[in-house]
């Protein structure tokens, strides 16, 4: 079985060549599309032998699945640039896309008529891996079979798979943000494009979303999802969560009042 690695790209010069690295035992064949890369990111793709598009960016599941319609394999491998795979889990995929007919319990199970895979991911961020936050478990669907899975969703993409999904063991590795300043560049990004979904979909600016949204969102992760268990980067991270959330709100009050 022939799999496809898929990734999209803009000026990921700096951690490109790690999740190349880790992948070129495992794809045979590689797909970037490029959202115009100013760095050196279509060369480094290219050193390693992808097949190299350039599309510009309108929204993160268009873009994959145009990265998908390009694909020639048998089974889709979704990553990022600034993510890695383990040699486990590159032993897994290669096991699982390969597997033939199984037995067990008296029926007859075929591993063939699983569509895709949920993979967890680790996320390093801040020099250290989140284990609580709401960042782990950390589990989507990122391995399907080519014209079985769509990428759905303006923001916080996922795959929908038709038919059975299965659920893989090893992890692959994504180095988050290393810096506030690389989260904050991240926020006023997501939330641009959250803001612009939420006035699309008819949501109204209120005061009490303004207020509430930010308190959940903190609680939520600091205390719900046990964020204290990773020190001061669990607060940092919820503290930071709920800027998000109230940033989005001040977008859309800005979007509906202001223009």
């Amino acid at each position: 079985m022939k799999i496809s690695v898929c990734i999209i790209t803009k000026n990921e010069e700096k951690d490109l060549t790690r999740c190349l690295t880790s992948i070129r035992d495992l794809a045979d064949e590689i797909i970037v599309v490029d959202d115009g890369s100013t760095d050196k990111t279509v060369a480094i793709a290219k050193k390693y032998r992808a097949k190299v598009f350039t599309r510009k960016l309108d929204n993160f599941a268009s873009q994959k699945n145009y990265a998908v319609e390009k694909a020639t394999g048998d089974w889709i491998f979704a990553i990022d640039a600034d993510e890695e795979v383990t040699p486990s889990l590159r032993d897994e995929i290669l096991q699982i896309t390969n597997a033939k007919l199984q037995k067990g319990n008296g029926l007859h199970h075929k591993i063939g008529q699983i569509n895709g895979y949920l993979v967890p991911r680790r996320n390093i961020i801040l020099g250290a891996e989140i284990k609580h936050t709401r960042w782990s478990p950390d589990k989507h669907v990122w391995l399907f079979r080519k014209g079985k899975g769509t990428w759905v969703g303006d923001i916080h993409e996922e795959v929908e798979v038709e038919g059975w999904t299965g659920e893989l063991t090893n992890a692959k590795i994504h180095y988050q943000y290393e810096t506030v300043t690389e989260f904050f560049a991240m926020l006023n990004n997501y939330t641009e494009r959250e803001a612009n979904k939420l006035v699309k979909e008819g949501r109204k600016f209120s005061y009490f979303q303004l207020f509430y949204a930010p308190l959940l969102s903190f609680f939520r992760r600091y205390i719900y999802k046990k964020g204290f268990l990773d020190g001061w980067r669990g607060f940092v991270l919820s503290y930071m969560m709920a800027i998000y959330r109230m940033t989005t709100w001040i977008k859309v009050w800005e979007k509906q009042y202001t223009v």
